[in-house]
């Protein structure tokens, strides 16, 4: 059986999520790591785009591909969106583009993870207004790796 075109993973996920009301999803990259890591399975639900505040994780389109990032700001128009473990803040990602929220993860190892209930929406501001004050640093810097020490201590708690 042939492969599905990561263009086409991308509709096929909208699909299920409009018919399902969720998807399950592998994370291939290490871009929020420490939390999610590759080959953890991510559960996707919709994202209402006025309820998807600083701090959630979602999914949007990006170049064909599915990129799952933390919002660190938002407008009616678009969402401003960071990996974890990146430097920068990606281009502003318009709500068309966003595909899902992220609302639970499972690890390799069977660990089931939920990310929508207490303490979570504490911790998702939290972690955004800390990746927000981490893209002024350079990465790798100690200031950078400072404000980088919560990332792992959440993970630690939550992995």
């Amino acid at each position: 059986m042939p492969a599905i075109p990561p263009e086409a993973a991308v509709d096929l996920v909208r699909d299920v999520l409009a018919r399902e009301g969720a998807c399950w999803v592998r994370e291939a990259s290490p871009s929020m790591a420490p939390l999610i890591r590759p080959g953890d399975e991510l559960c996707l639900a919709p994202a209402v785009p006025g309820r998807v505040g600083a701090g959630a994780v979602v999914g949007f389109r990006r170049g064909g591909l599915l990129v799952v990032h933390r919002v660190l700001a938002r407008t009616p128009a678009f969402a401003v969106t960071k990996g974890d473990a990146l430097g920068d803040p990606d281009a502003p990602v318009g709500w068309a583009d966003v595909v899902g929220r992220v609302v639970a993860l499972r690890t390799p190892e069977g660990r089931h993870v939920g990310l929508v209930g207490f303490p979570w929406p504490l911790l998702d501001r939290a972690l955004a207004l800390l990746a927000t004050m981490a893209a002024r640093f350079e990465p790798g810097g100690l200031a950078w790796k400072a404000l980088r020490a919560p990332f792992h201590l959440v993970a630690r708690g939550a992995r």
